[in-house]
């Protein structure tokens, strides 16, 4: 609602609601339906965009496939990234427990008015499956299914799973320091493929980045690229690593402060479970 107002927008102008979000309420419904429940636009289309982190920058580009319809049908998409990320947190794992946070942010997408220079400039997405293990969360997925069995007793914990077991499959997981060497090797030919010249200079690309806020030293990573610190937002001090909604919460502070203004070039970048990079040059 408060991104509508920003907007100068009502309920009624929304065409459809992309539900980009890292962690879920419930595994049935789709989360986008309980966004629209909660906004109360009955009828309206809403569904879910889910690539861990990087949720917001695939919502984005969702979000303008759907406004580059020949016919029209959409003019204003919402996407929205709200995580709770404390639900699957190890209070006992110092890696991750003071780490991430909960958050949530929204941002209504429509085209530009004459005049206007905004526009999604490039995006790119790439997936790299063999770092599937470095971070994960098994809970409602497969290891978590109860047995099909009529017989036994579906509320009573498998005998046959150790309490350790269990224990792991209902936190999340993540060695920061193998995904760090397993992410960061990739990020220079990842830039390059996305805007040559990209990997060693902002100049000429982008005035601003909004960095997935993943922990303290992928950010520090950041500035070996050559990079401006000071053109670098950092939220994490504040809100922590909030998922999904870590990047469309540190756009927020960025243009709320002042710091990004219209007409200014973004690079939103991150990385997510997967492990999956991901990145976007934007004209605000």
């Amino acid at each position: 609602r408060a991104a509508l107002r920003a907007a100068g927008l009502g309920l009624s102008s929304v065409d459809a609601i992309v539900n980009a979000s890292g962690t879920i309420q419930q595994l049935v419904p789709d989360g986008g339906a309980f966004l629209q429940a909660a906004l109360g636009l009955e009828g309206v289309p809403a569904f879910t965009v889910h690539a861990t982190c990087l949720s917001f920058v695939v919502g984005l580009e969702v979000a303008a496939g759907l406004l580059q319809r020949p016919d029209r049908r959409y003019r204003t998409v919402l996407v929205v990234s709200a995580d709770i990320a404390s639900c699957g947190v190890d209070l006992t794992d110092p890696a991750t427990a003071g780490l991430f946070g909960d958050g949530a942010a929204a941002a209504v997408v429509g085209l530009p008015a004459a005049g206007e220079e905004s526009a999604i400039v490039r995006a790119r997405f790439e997936t790299y499956g063999s770092g599937v293990e470095l971070t994960r969360l098994r809970i409602g997925s497969q290891w978590t299914l109860f047995p099909r069995d009529p017989a036994k007793d579906r509320l009573a914990p498998d005998p046959s799973v150790p309490v350790a077991e269990l224990y792991e499959r209902h936190h999340f997981r993540m060695d920061g320091e193998a995904t760090l060497k397993f992410a960061v090797p990739r990020v220079p030919g990842f830039l390059e493929r996305l805007s040559p010249g990209l990997s060693s200079s902002l100049a000429g690309a982008a005035d601003w980045v909004v960095p997935h806020q993943a922990s303290g030293k992928a950010l520090d990573t950041l500035s070996l690229l050559g990079w401006p610190e000071d053109r670098i937002l950092r939220t994490l001090d504040r809100t922590g690593n909030c998922v999904a909604a870590s990047i469309p919460l540190t756009l927020h502070e960025g243009i709320a402060s002042g710091k990004i203004r219209r007409g200014d070039r973004v690079l939103i970048f991150g990385t997510g479970a997967g492990i999956s990079l991901g990145a976007m040059l934007l004209t605000y």
